[in-house]
């Protein structure tokens, strides 16, 4: 039988009466009593939930919960945990909860109301993207790739860009990780598990470059050939070729060269190779040496150019300027190439980019003009190319003149071995091959300086490295990295100091930072001042007058540093002691020759190391010695002094120092004197500096004299 039988007593003496009720009703009832029990539960968690009763609403939803799931209390217990206003706050649990009752939601899909609480998808999912932002904030107080996966893992229905901000901090500690190992093993890994990264690209090129140092770690000719065949698709290919040359040069493997020639004839360097074997194998130029070296050499590119450039490279030319028009003298200061020019360059590779009559073209030192095409503006050759425009667009021409690269909007003159590039609006890098480094992407991008340049990007500045680092953009203003790998910052008003890996090591707080020499930057707050070491420590307080005015030498020649406090003046030494003491002097300079230009009473002399003075209070203005030798000044008396105090040389016309051992004095015909007092020219009309020590002067007879120091 499936029916439950009932008996039940009657007052009525001797009666009972039997009564049968069908199982499934029984069952029926009985669930529908529990169902309304549970559903009070819930009620009543809500209720107690709305008046902050957060022990009672927690019993009642994890009595509700555990006797069965359902995602009203789950809600309810997301809450609880969400909040941190009572002693069950944790977003671990929280997000567990938020996750159930949007899971629970989606079986049943009943929306219910509970006091002020409405339950619903939507409602569940602000929860869930509450709870989340409340969780990301406890993350990046310490962020991890593991704490980011376990973020990932219980938030995994917030909104999407929570998620992917979260993804791109755990992406980024996992590439940072790689990067700490330093090979492409790891970072291959990192690639194949993290295929979707923001970081892959960069991790791709990173593993080309991690390949080339770990197969050409010992540097050696038949690494760098290995490396070649093995990898003829990496981005340091040229890198390689250009190694393996540089290995054969520095040897002058005449051998090696041919090697070079015969295998690699596409390689930047070949025609440079080239002209090195030519070098190498030809000495006296006679016929029968020229035969054998076309015969050995039946490829030879440049059977005919080259010979007449080798020779013209030992011809060296200066540029010269007469009456706003430039041509070229010889170490004789004999006129090779008359001035006839609105702007020359110097010779690079044996031409020279000249501009005249709004043209710009290329000539060789026997002023014949290179390719016989005219541009609207070009710069100087460098490993066989250069950059020219044509109209409005720019490409690379090689020695032969032909265009060699893709047209480019923009390309900036050499620097730091860089050129950069404008293309299509956006700006790029390229070696001095002119391959891409940094695809063209960034809104600004400037020179490169020590191996890295900054860029711009939505009104904010980072920078880039040479091997194609790029550190996001967060700061107002950048400088230019010095040698040591360091750049001033500037967030807001405020400036400091951050080096190559992206390291603030000078917090952003300061009113400014000034760059002094041999790694000490000046440091002003407040209209006071002290000093900093790129090592990561201060010198000195920030306690001393500053006057903007002044230039950073004035106050630091890297080694001594000038305090300054109420106009009084005082030297101090990098361990912190003052060598001279405030009030001692009026005005103190650094030492230079040994001696340290010091002024009292409106008058400069000079003092030896130990303070003795050398040289007796008497000049009205002076300057530093150098060379062993000062510029000082008695009234309208002009003095050359050597470091015994003598008067070398003195005049009542201005004299300036040009060179280590050489003075102009701005007469009315202007002298050129040496360090000695001696008349080197008279009645000169024209000074040019030259590179390498080397002036051009022109006397006002028109005779050209060439000066070496």
């Amino acid at each position: 039988m499936n029916d439950l039988k009932i008996i039940t007593n009657f007052k009525a003496p001797n009666v009972k009466l039997k009564i049968y009720i069908p199982r499934t009703l029984f069952i029926f009832l009985f669930i529908f009593c529990i169902s309304k029990l549970n559903a009070s539960k819930v009620e009543n968690g809500f209720k107690a939930l709305s008046i902050y009763d957060y022990f009672k609403a927690k019993k009642l939803f994890i009595g509700n919960f555990n006797s069965k799931h359902d995602p009203y209390s789950s809600y309810g217990l997301a809450i609880i945990y969400s909040r941190n206003d009572n002693p069950f706050f944790n977003l671990d649990s929280a997000s567990k909860y938020a996750a159930l009752s949007y899971n629970f939601f989606f079986v049943r899909r009943e929306k219910k109301e509970f006091f002020q609480f409405k339950i619903d998808s939507a409602s569940i999912l602000n929860l869930v993207d509450s709870v989340a932002a409340k969780d990301f904030q406890r993350l990046k107080k310490e962020v991890s790739a593991q704490k980011c996966n376990t973020f990932l893992k219980q938030n995994y229905l917030a909104n999407q860009n929570l998620l992917s901000e979260v993804i791109y901090l755990r992406d980024e500690q996992d590439y940072n990780e790689a990067l700490r190992y330093n090979d492409s093993r790891q970072t291959k890994e990192f690639v194949i598990t993290h295929p979707q990264s923001s970081f892959v690209q960069e991790a791709l090129l990173l593993i080309d470059r991690q390949i080339f140092d770990e197969s050409t770690k010992d540097n050696s000719d038949g690494s760098y050939i290995s490396f070649i065949k093995l990898n003829p698709k990496n981005i340091l290919l040229n890198s390689a070729y250009e190694k393996l040359f540089s290995i054969y040069r520095e040897r002058s493997d005449i051998n090696g060269l041919k090697f070079f020639v015969a295998n690699y004839p596409k390689a930047p360097q070949t025609l440079e190779a080239w002209k090195l074997l030519f070098a190498l194998s030809v000495k006296s130029f006679s016929n029968s040496e020229l035969e054998k070296f076309l015969e050995d050499n039946p490829n030879f590119p440049l059977k005919n150019s080259i010979l007449k450039e080798l020779e013209l490279n030992n011809l060296v030319l200066y540029p010269y300027e007469k009456d706003d028009l430039f041509g070229f003298i010889d170490t004789s200061a004999k006129m090779i190439i008359s001035p006839v020019f609105d702007a020359v360059s110097g010779f690079s590779e044996g031409l020279s980019v000249v501009n005249r009559n709004d043209t710009v073209y290329y000539i060789n030192k026997e002023n014949t003009d290179a390719f016989g095409q005219i541009f609207t503006e070009g710069y100087t050759f460098n490993n066989g190319i250069a950059p020219v425009k044509f109209g409005k667009q720019w490409s690379f021409i090689n020695r032969q003149g032909q265009i060699i690269s893709q047209v480019y909007d923009e390309i900036n003159e050499i620097s730091d071995n860089f050129y950069t590039v404008k293309l299509n609006g956006k700006f790029g890098a390229l070696n001095n091959f002119g391959q891409v480094i940094l695809e063209p992407k960034f809104e600004e991008l400037g020179d490169f300086k020590n191996g890295f340049a900054y860029y711009r990007s939505e009104n904010k500045s980072g920078f880039v490295s040479k091997d194609g680092y790029v550190h996001k953009p967060e700061f107002d203003w950048l400088s230019a990295f010095d040698d040591d790998k360091i750049a001033i910052v500037k967030k807001g008003n405020s400036y400091g100091l951050i080096n190559a890996t992206g390291k603030i090591i000078l917090d952003t707080k300061y009113d400014q930072v000034i760059k002094a020499g041999n790694g000490i930057f000046i440091i002003v707050l407040n209209n006071l001042y002290g000093f900093y070491s790129n090592t990561g420590c201060f010198l000195s307080a920030i306690a001393y007058d500053f006057a903007k005015e002044k230039p950073a030498e004035f106050y630091t020649n890297g080694l001594v540093f000038k305090l300054i406090k109420k106009n009084q003046q005082a030297l101090m030494d990098v361990n912190g002691r003052n060598s001279i003491d405030f009030g001692v002097y009026d005005e103190i300079n650094f030492a230079s020759n040994g001696l340290i230009r010091v002024k009292n009473k409106n008058k400069y002399g000079y003092a030896d190391r130990k303070l003795n003075l050398v040289i007796h209070y008497k000049y009205t203005k002076a300057m530093d010695f150098k060379d062993s030798c000062a510029l000082v000044q008695i009234k309208d008396k002009f003095i050359l002094i050597n470091l015994q105090g003598k008067e070398v040389f003195s005049s009542i016309a201005e004299i300036q120092k040009i060179s280590p051992h050489y003075y102009l004095v701005h007469s009315e015909s202007e002298q050129l004197i040496n360090h000695k007092g001696e008349l080197v020219f008279s009645d000169i009309s024209n000074i040019q500096p030259v590179k390498g020590g080397v002036f051009i002067i022109t006397l006002n007879n028109g005779t050209i004299k060439l000066l070496h120091d």
